[in-house]
């Protein structure tokens, strides 16, 4: 007989207080995530461009930000969650590819039972992009 469970999909986490969920769970901010700065744009060979690998943990969620000169794009690596792009949200999963526009407030927020991964890449905007944005 075949047998098959996704640990993704229609599994629950153990309630052991040993647990990382449970060790976290009545914690006042819900921004559980390391950050690893890959290229630095004020350090680079562009200037303009930075990028970054980011994991959310389980029940985490980034501190949620806008920038008005930059625009940005997601790479989700691994795990799943949703992306708040100013006033809508989208639930995300890996290989899904996300462009978060300059002066859009984002956050992700991890939902699945494994860590949320995502690469990041940022663009400083010049004056003549952001004329281009305004008139598009």
């Amino acid at each position: 007989m075949k047998h098959v469970v996704n640990v993704a999909h229609g599994r629950e986490p153990d309630t052991d207080p040993r647990s990382l969920r449970a060790r976290v769970s009545n914690r006042d901010k819900k921004v559980l995530r390391d950050t690893y700065y890959l290229i630095e744009a004020a350090k680079g060979p562009s200037h303009r461009i930075s990028s970054g690998y980011t994991t959310i943990y389980p029940t985490g969620s980034t501190t949620g930000h806008t920038h008005d000169d930059i625009e940005e794009i997601y790479f989700v690596i691994s795990g799943e969650g949703i992306m708040v792009v100013g006033d809508d949200e989208y639930p995300i999963k890996a290989n899904d590819c996300l462009y978060v526009p300059p002066g859009e407030f984002h956050t992700t927020i991890q939902t699945g039972l494994l860590p949320l991964v995502v690469l990041w890449i940022t663009c400083k905007l010049d004056g003549d992009e952001g004329k281009k944005l305004e008139n598009d």
